[in-house]
């Protein structure tokens, strides 16, 4: 099972277009795509600070060698690891709302979950303490 985190849009007017699923822990499409994969989610500064660093390694691997490996693999390890933090603060900045924290199998088993033990109403209202958190 992995775990998701569930952001919802207060602007849809669909109950089931409204909800974005994002995966905690690794990321492995960021790790191996670095500056596309936060292009793709539009990540715009992220992508141009990745491309950057990206020529940079790329640099070091010119001059170094060995040492420029290890250094695009740390780099790459980290993007993957932060990617979808980075992803979830970006819905956040965009309007969206951390509604819950669910468990499954995919993103859509997920969202099946969150969608079945949400309650009857997911107002968007602001977040009151105890109670949103679906477990």
């Amino acid at each position: 099972m992995r775990i998701y985190a569930a952001y919802l849009d207060p602007a849809s007017l669909e109950r089931d277009r409204g909800v974005t699923m994002v995966k905690e822990g690794m990321c492995w499409p960021a790790f191996f795509f670095t500056f596309v994969w936060a292009a793709w989610h539009r990540l715009w500064w992220a992508a141009l600070a990745l491309l950057a660093a990206v020529a940079a390694t790329f640099a070091i691997l010119a001059a170094v060698g060995t040492a420029g490996v290890l250094c695009g693999l740390a780099l790459a390890a980290f993007v993957g690891g932060a990617a979808n933090d980075w992803r979830g603060r970006a819905l956040e900045r965009r309007g969206r709302r951390l509604a819950a924290v669910v468990a499954g199998r995919n993103a859509e088993d997920a969202a099946r979950r969150f969608f079945e033990r949400a309650p009857g109403d997911l107002s968007l209202g602001p977040p009151v303490a105890g109670s949103g958190a679906v477990r």
